[in-house]
């Protein structure tokens, strides 16, 4: 983890599963992902730290280190408060998924920026960049071609992996793609292939920005 990576990460300290957390609100958490972004310095991975990636890094000595490398947003659902009660752990009472995270950031980014969508289902990946790109239009919202040389600069990449050897592989390939911020999304993005509803962040949480077109 990086310099930006460790001020995210401790500005709150907290830990979960023996691993340590952004024990933020939804304000100071896109306040700060942000700040990463202008930096544009040293690569920062994000990710989300829910009932998957708790129950994986517990069999997985591998995976546990590699999710110690990266800035962890606390996730939720039934299952990972169950996992966390019988291990005699205290959720934190601010909780993100990838599904509600992604769409308050672009929102949330004021200045347009180049957003990349890295995975190796083309299909999915397109359907991604479509939404956003109609969600967010002021960013410039592209795919990251993983068999090609990427010269460009991305602001941010969205990783979408249905799995963890998906996620590994996409990792690999993105290492000399410039960017300074990575979220792993892993499958939390299918909702808005799939039509659903989102679940959405309470208005009062987030503060609305209004996006500049200049």
């Amino acid at each position: 983890m990086n310099a930006s990576g460790e001020f995210l990460a401790s500005a709150s300290p907290r830990t979960l599963f023996g691993l340590r957390v952004c024990d933020l609100g939804w304000n100071a958490t896109l306040g700060l992902v942000e700040s990463l972004i202008a930096l544009r310095g040293n690569r920062t991975t994000i990710g989300f730290l829910d009932e998957r990636t708790a129950f994986r890094q517990m069999i997985d000595p591998a995976y546990r280190s590699q999710l110690g490398r990266r800035v962890l947003l606390p996730g939720g659902g039934r299952a990972f408060s169950i996992l966390a009660k019988a291990r005699h752990e205290k959720p934190t009472p601010v909780r993100f998924s990838a599904a509600m995270f992604v769409p308050a950031l672009l929102s949330f980014l004021e200045k347009g920026h180049r957003i990349g969508i890295a995975g190796e289902d083309t299909a999915r990946v397109e359907a991604l960049r479509e939404h956003f790109a109609r969600h967010a239009p002021w960013h410039d919202v592209a795919v990251v071609a993983l068999d090609q040389d990427m010269p460009q600069r991305f602001d941010l990449i969205l990783v979408d992996a249905a799995g963890l050897g998906q996620e590994r592989r996409v990792e690999r390939r993105l290492a000399s793609v410039r960017t300074g911020l990575v979220v792993m999304t892993g499958a939390g993005l299918s909702t808005f292939i799939e039509g659903k509803s989102a679940p959405a962040v309470p208005q009062a949480t987030v503060p609305s920005r209004q996006p500049s077109f200049a």
